[in-house]
């Protein structure tokens, strides 16, 4: 074991010669000191700051346990009486706990309460030491945030079962549409003039893009409502699983893709796989045709000490500058379905996977010449 720090020793003696230096610390850093003597328990000191922190004028409250047993939350004292016995029986279990008490206000006050028993030579408790610490801020920020979840959950879920709703009952009227259109196409097909072949061409692709904006919409509404089985996952999985559903779109347009070695995370398996199938899949299809796609996956060297972070490069048409944001907007896109397909959902869908993962995804991009998605998540998530 270590030798005291001459400073420590210092201390202490300070401590015993120095009353102010007391004060110091128990004013500074404590929100309320209590000294109980157990032998004669209707006797307790409790310093100015504990009835400071309760809203009273520490002048008008008597030294004794019944003032402060009447402000705190009868489920509260229970629990606390109960550490009590149990940290005098055994003075291994912590009497540490945290309680609320009723403000002069009528407000609520958190404390985080923490107390040692002082023995005598045979180990008997005859005094107790205890200190308060005031968590009130803490409290209200956590229940002010998990109201936040519960508002976002609640329209999260509304908007599942309304989009749900809406694609599931337009599914049907669009392959009816689609399969009336066929049925014309087959029976006056060939009497059609080059007017009406027009107009029936156009009429099937407008009803495809709506089948292909269905089926997106349901799959936006799938991975927003997937229950989260988080599970050790290699990246490399997610990506490798990712090309073999864009086999077809790699073959058709010869894509040099890259992959390097990237780390093992607790994810979302499913939502991983969408995630790099989407930002692939993008990478492919916003490439000029005169030119090969070359994709570049890897870990990216400027991760820090509390981020991870993984990019995919390519060498396509790139972002207008003002429009990174745009695209991650639900439906938003740069270009029209004649020039590139598309329903304006896979990168929302993207965001929204990073930040159930609690990450997000960043972008950076030239006109021209290439853009570079990258997947930013906590370093803890590393297994």
């Amino acid at each position: 074991m270590s030798e005291k720090n001459y400073l420590q020793n210092e201390l202490e003696e300070l401590l015993q010669k120095d009353l102010s230096t007391w004060t110091f610390m128990q004013e500074g850093s404590l929100d309320g000191i209590w000294y109980w003597d157990l032998e004669r328990p209707e006797n307790e000191w409790m310093s100015p700051e504990f009835w400071r922190t309760m809203g009273f004028d520490p002048a008008e409250k008597r030294h004794d346990p019944a003032e402060w047993q009447d402000l705190i939350f009868q489920d509260d004292l229970a629990t606390a009486l109960e550490n009590f016995h149990a940290h005098c029986a055994d003075q291994d279990h912590p009497y540490d706990q945290v309680v609320r008490y009723r403000h002069a206000d009528g407000s609520t006050v958190w404390v985080r309460c923490r107390g040692m028993a002082i023995r005598d030579p045979a180990g008997k408790p005859i005094r107790m030491l205890g200190a308060h610490t005031d968590i009130t801020q803490v409290k209200v920020s956590e229940e002010s945030a998990r109201a936040g979840w519960r508002a976002a959950d609640k329209a999260n879920a509304e908007l599942r079962s309304f989009a749900y709703s809406i694609s599931h009952d337009l599914k049907a009227p669009s392959n009816t549409l689609d399969m009336l259109l066929n049925e014309l196409e087959r029976h006056i097909g060939a009497d059609l003039d080059a007017e009406g072949r027009d107009l029936l061409d156009m009429s099937q692709k407008t009803v495809g893009r709506m089948k292909d904006l269905i089926d997106y919409v349901l799959e936006y509404t799938r991975v927003i409502g997937m229950e989260p089985k988080f599970e050790d996952l290699p990246l490399n999985d997610a990506v490798d699983h990712a090309l073999q559903n864009l086999r077809a779109d790699i073959d058709a347009t010869s894509a040099r893709i890259e992959v390097e070695a990237l780390p093992r995370i607790r994810a979302v398996r499913a939502q991983m796989n969408i995630l790099f199938q989407n930002l692939l899949a993008n990478a492919i299809k916003f490439c000029p045709p005169d030119r090969t796609p070359r994709i570049h996956v890897a870990q990216a060297a400027d991760c820090t000490q509390d981020r991870l972070k993984i990019t995919v490069q390519d060498n396509g048409i790139g972002i207008p500058p003002g429009s990174e944001e745009r695209i991650f907007r639900l439906f938003q896109r740069l270009h029209g379905h004649s020039e590139i397909a598309g329903a304006g959902i896979g990168l929302p869908m993207c965001q929204h996977i990073a930040m159930n993962h609690q990450g997000e995804i960043g972008l950076t991009s030239t006109p021209g010449v290439g853009s570079e998605f990258a997947l930013h998540l906590p370093r803890h998530m590393i297994v």
